[in-house]
């Protein structure tokens, strides 16, 4: 039986789900660079085979775009080590940031 195309399965909905919830709790309580600080994750999209990860956010600060994804990059380990901490998975994707917009 096949899939339509855009369907996606209750797990995977799941897993975009709480990796979303993590990931605002992470930038929330435990990022301490002051550029992140006003970073608000907008929406998480989940590859289907679960390796990558892409994270839309958006920056209230007056931080340039330049400097959140730099800030970003140095961060990406440390949150992937709080996300296999977080949730059980055999492997936590790969995270790829998206700055949507700087407002």
């Amino acid at each position: 039986m096949r899939r339509e195309e855009g369907a996606i399965g209750y797990r995977h909905q799941r897993l975009t789900d709480v990796f979303g919830e993590e990931l605002r709790g992470i930038f929330l309580h435990e990022v301490q660079d002051p550029r992140l600080a006003e970073v608000t994750v907008s929406a998480v999209e989940l590859s289907v085979d679960y390796r990558n990860v892409r994270v839309h956010v958006a920056v209230r600060s007056k931080s340039t775009k330049r400097e959140v994804e730099a800030s970003l990059e140095r961060s990406t380990a440390f949150i992937r080590r709080r996300l296999g901490e977080a949730i059980d998975m055999k492997r936590i994707p790969d995270i790829r940031f998206v700055v949507d917009s700087l407002v």
